[in-house]
């Protein structure tokens, strides 16, 4: 339990490592109008509100903040937003885990923003001296011709990988799930997207004894919608492979300390590469309507869709096949994960 000073009166908290935000189970500022949406120990989702700025002190330090009022809490929490302020650090000795706190510095500004709203202060700080600002070249290595960037370009297959047979379970059968009604709005959305991985021949028209519904899945703020395919009863019938994914972490350990540049390419739609063998390819067949025509049919992927239970094992083994002989420039070090 540590002890901190709200105002005039003392408030015990327990450090919770685990919580996000810090809480008090009492108002001891007025609500705020901003709100989050927490999720409890029993995974419900329930908006809660911040309690206006609070002046508090701990271990010799000052320092303003905004707690969320959860009444229902049994105790009042000290999460990461407060303990990072503080910089504070938990050490686990034979005794218990202590709370340490770095020695008293002077000129100590804390400044709360929402943290949605954290990288407008971020990129403002970084205007103040932008001469002073040296950016440095991008390593050969990661200097890629315009032709490998996906905007505007089409999937390509990759040309190592052999077509994928997908195994089914023993004696499973095939599954035959009817479409929902999708709103004509969503509709016409989806129907972007299928004529495009039609004209890429991502999709191929067909007739499967395999049935499973899509799902329209709606952009923020647009009229775009993205179809996503419910693919949990595919998942059910077919064979799982041994999860063969690198591990972010252990692939951020790799990382020498003295690096100082560091890039990130993000494969779009990888999946898209690694192409099925025709065998396989009804067990992903679809059932869509053409809004603009009325004409209604089946399609199936020709590639690795995504939802597959089995497509980042088998894109990552692939991917690592491809990169084993790949040399990098000296000093300079690429790693992947999924």
């Amino acid at each position: 339990m540590v002890s901190v000073k709200e105002g005039s009166r003392f408030v015990d908290f327990m450090v919770d490592t685990g919580a996000q935000y810090s809480v008090l189970t009492k108002p001891l500022k007025a609500k705020s109008n901003q709100a989050i949406t927490i999720v409890g120990a029993t995974g419900n989702q329930t908006a809660k509100p911040f309690l206006q700025p609070q002046e508090c002190q701990i271990g010799g330090k000052t320092l303003t903040h905004q707690f969320i009022y959860v009444p229902e809490c049994p105790i009042p929490l000290l999460g990461c937003d407060f303990l990072a302020k503080i910089q504070a650090q938990v050490t686990f000795t034979p005794k218990g885990a202590e709370l340490k706190l770095p020695p008293e510095a002077t000129g100590i500004v804390t400044v709360t923003v929402p943290r949605e709203q954290a990288w407008q202060m971020m990129m403002a700080l970084s205007e103040i001296n932008p001469h002073e600002q040296k950016l440095q070249p991008l390593p050969k290595t990661l200097q890629a011709p315009l032709g490998v960037w996906a905007e505007d370009n089409p999937p390509s297959m990759a040309k190592n990988i052999a077509p994928i047979v997908v195994a089914l379970k023993p004696g499973a059968r095939p599954v035959a799930i009817q479409q929902y009604r999708i709103p004509r709005q969503a509709a016409e959305g989806i129907q972007i997207h299928i004529n495009r991985l039609l004209k890429y021949g991502l999709l191929k028209r067909c007739q499967s004894f395999w049935n499973t519904p899509l799902l329209p899945v709606g952009k923020p703020n647009t009229n775009d919608y993205r179809p996503v395919q419910d693919l949990r009863e595919v998942n059910r019938a077919t064979e799982t492979l041994h999860p063969n994914v690198p591990n972010p972490y252990n692939i951020l350990g790799l990382i020498p300390a003295e690096a100082t540049v560091f890039t990130v390419l993000d494969l779009k739609d990888a999946f898209f590469c690694c192409q099925l063998a025709p065998q396989s390819q009804p067990i992903f067949a679809f059932q869509w309507a053409d809004p603009h025509i009325r004409s209604k049919g089946q399609l199936t992927w020709t590639c690795l869709p995504q939802g597959f239970k089995n497509s980042p094992t088998l894109l990552g083994t692939a991917l690592a096949q491809d990169l084993a002989k790949f040399s990098s420039v000296p000093r300079e070090k690429v790693s992947f994960c999924m």
